[in-house]
């Protein structure tokens, strides 16, 4: 990927530029449908101009999501937890985003370097959670009487009887095993997305994603976190680390998706057909949102090519 093919934004002129991408991204994220791709104008920003100039809109954003975030959370108690929980995913994204944008060198490694903070974050949040457990009960308690009150007059215009606190407790649970491969998720879409911006005109990219190929060993972790949580089914386990286990598995697939969507490309480079990895990868998230059948078969298909892919090499295969 040649740097010099890149069309540069000159310096005069870049403030307005900066103030634009960072007043498009907050309003992306004060709409709850698209909060969590706040950060695509910020990339793009980054995409047609120099590296160099990404602190000038991620260091902003930064500062503006953390003076929103207090704003918000200002006489809470424990203002300092629901602080770092409101700032999870945002700044994770954010992040991401920014150590993407810096960093240099194959695929894989880099998209290991932009969730490390995200993924650490998680394991520090889970382990506040677990050694002080009356902090745990005291934030838990707090979420469930804003989700009753909310909950409890939704219902009753409906007409619906349920269980506040068995509801409540399994939308946690979807929350805590999600929250993670959710962020990586929205991230790799976030990277793509910048990549195909910032070479548009080449053809390298599609070479790169074509060669993306994990590390052998990395399955060890997905083999582990898959058997410690059905350990969970036949011991006693608290329910965070059921969580923890489960979000983890959940998360290795998806970067297993990511070598199945590896593979595919080059399945479809080696048979000589003529579609570039941006075309690809807007078909299968097509399928994936909008067909249900079909969508299934892309969500499970993708991690089973990875993991194949994993153990044999199939990549090299030409299309019949």
């Amino acid at each position: 990927m040649d740097e010099g093919l890149i069309k540069k934004t000159p310096n005069r002129g870049v403030f307005p530029k900066v103030l634009v991408s960072i007043a498009m991204s907050l309003i992306l994220l004060s709409l709850e449908f698209t909060s969590l791709i706040y950060t695509l104008p910020i990339m793009a920003f980054v995409a047609v101009s120099r590296r160099e100039d990404g602190l000038k809109v991620f260091l902003p954003t930064a500062l503006i999501l953390i003076l929103r975030s207090l704003y918000y959370s200002w006489g809470m108690e424990n203002l300092l937890l629901w602080v770092c929980l409101d700032l999870y995913v945002p700044l994770s994204l954010l992040v991401a985003g920014y150590i993407w944008t810096i960093s240099t060198g194959r695929l894989e490694k880099r998209l290991f370097l932009s969730i490390l903070p995200a993924f650490l974050a998680t394991i520090l949040i889970g382990l506040v959670f677990f050694m002080d457990r009356a902090l745990f009960d005291t934030f838990y308690m707090s979420m469930k009487d804003a989700f009753a009150a909310v909950m409890e007059n939704t219902l009753a215009v409906l007409g619906i009887e349920a269980d506040i606190d068995f509801l409540f407790l399994m939308v946690s649970v979807t929350v805590g095993v999600f929250a993670l491969p959710t962020i990586v998720a929205t991230a790799c879409v976030s990277f793509f997305y910048y990549e195909s911006r910032r070479h548009s005109r080449e053809t390298a990219l599609d070479d790169a994603v074509a060669a993306i190929e994990l590390n052998t060993n990395i399955v060890w972790i997905l083999i582990l976190a898959l058997a410690l949580f059905l350990l969970g089914r036949f011991i006693s386990m608290p329910l965070v680390l059921s969580m923890a286990f489960l979000s983890l598995v959940v998360t290795m697939l998806l970067v297993y998706s990511i070598q199945g969507f590896s593979v595919l490309m080059a399945w479809i480079k080696n048979g000589g057909v003529n579609m570039k990895s941006t075309t690809l990868f807007i078909i299968l998230l097509m399928i994936g949102l909008l067909m249900p059948g079909l969508n299934i078969v892309v969500l499970i298909g993708l991690p089973v090519i990875g993991l194949i892919e994993n153990f044999f090499n199939i990549k090299t295969r030409r299309k019949k």
